[in-house]
């Protein structure tokens, strides 16, 4: 049976060029350019792995407004099949609750076998959205993954996982969702010849929250999470001090130790 991994991405402001608005204290998205979350590009390469071994279509999916297209086609550029673009003004406002309600009516209109996503996103940084997706549709979930490996004739998936103390391989029954932790999957480059179709050729698919069924379900007015304030810490000041010899720093240490 041929399995169908779809994997979450997300574009998300790069972290490197976000700063703070200094009249509001508030992250300042505006000026920095749009990347793919660099969790999501582990997740990526964590299903094509799976492709190698085993016979598989890739499918990215991502939500977001129409100039979210360039993380879809950077996914097809690296070997995903096809790609989804989820969007709709509906969408609007969404937290984390209604978000991984989406992705997972997607996941299902898709017919999903596998889900992959990365751990969590750089500017959110919850998590949440994986084990809500599993939530939804109750489906098994593996978290922190830091390896896989797939065995289509129990119709299941193997996970490494990294937890307090050591390692552990779970077993999980398809469908499942799988958190895959960022840095632990080096992702292949995207050939010339993949880049120049997604970038010239290839279109995604587009699914609405009225195909999803779920148009009374989503946005603002349904997101439980509010933000009672935020507001910029000031630097503390540090003393220093250059210390000339050994023994005048063990001075120094005695000192403040009594």
């Amino acid at each position: 049976m041929k399995w169908t991994i779809v994997v979450g991405v997300k574009q998300v402001p790069d972290a490197d060029e976000v700063g703070i608005d200094p009249d509001t204290g508030r992250l300042d998205r505006a000026n920095a350019p749009a990347v793919m979350n660099p969790p999501d590009r582990d997740a990526l390469e964590a299903a094509l792995s799976i492709k190698d071994e085993v016979d598989a279509r890739v499918v990215a999916m991502t939500m977001g407004p129409p100039m979210a297209t360039p993380v879809l086609e950077e996914a097809v550029a690296m070997g995903c099949d096809d790609a989804v673009l989820i969007t709709d003004r509906a969408f609007a406002g969404s937290d984390t609750w209604p978000t991984s309600l989406t992705l997972a009516r997607a996941a299902e209109y898709l017919g999903a076998d596998i889900v992959m996503a990365g751990e969590e996103t750089t500017d959110s940084s919850t998590g949440q959205v994986p084990p809500g997706i599993a939530a939804h549709n109750g489906w098994a979930q593996l978290t922190y993954v830091e390896d896989v490996e797939a065995r289509p004739e129990a119709n299941q998936l193997i996970a490494t996982r990294d937890v307090e103390g050591g390692y552990e391989r779970v077993a999980a029954d398809l469908p499942v969702v799988v958190a895959v932790a960022y840095g632990e999957f080096e992702p292949r480059p995207a050939p010339l010849h993949r880049k120049l179709y997604a970038e010239n050729d290839f279109e995604p698919m587009q699914l609405t929250a009225e195909d999803l069924g779920i148009k009374d379900e989503v946005g603002l007015d349904v997101s439980p999470t509010s933000v009672g304030g935020m507001e910029t810490v000031q630097p503390v000041e540090r003393k220093s001090e250059v210390i000339d010899s050994a023994d005048d720093l063990a001075d120094q240490i005695q000192e403040v130790m009594l």
